[in-house]
Parts: structure tokens; sequence; C-alpha cells
């Protein structure tokens, strides 16, 4: 029997000069936010009201796969 390999869902940051300088390409489990995975991963998105999506301090553009996200909530 062969077991398919299960991947987690790869988030691409593109390059930032100062948060990202070359880019970068994550995976990050089902569930997880795009700002945990960012910081997990080293990438210091400033984020003010301590991730509680009451400011916008750590907006984020999705080019791609905005529809596979679930609703911010609060």
């Amino acid at each position: 029997q062969h077991l398919r390999e299960i991947r987690m869902p790869q988030i691409v940051f593109l390059p930032h000069p100062e948060l990202c300088p070359d880019g970068a390409a994550i995976e990050a489990p089902t569930g997880q936010t795009v700002l945990d995975a960012a910081l997990k991963n080293g990438i210091s998105i400033a984020h003010a009201c301590e991730k509680s999506c009451a400011c916008t301090t750590c907006h984020l553009v999705i080019r791609e796969g905005f529809d596979s996200l679930d609703e911010s909530d609060e």
C-alpha cells in the first residue's frame, strides 16, 4: 500500500527590502494564520494589536489563494 505524502499549505512571501529581502516560501499547518506563519519563520511583520484583528499594522496583500482562506475573526 502506498502512502500519499501529505503536504502543508505553502505561503510565498515576495521580496521586501526590510522584512524579507530574498523572499521566502514556507509551509504552514492548516488553520495557522499567515501572520503566525510569518513570525514563526523569522519574518517580523509588525502587529501592534497583538494579533487581535483590531488595527491594520500587519496589512498583507494576498495575490493568489485568497478564496482558500478562512474569514478573519476577532
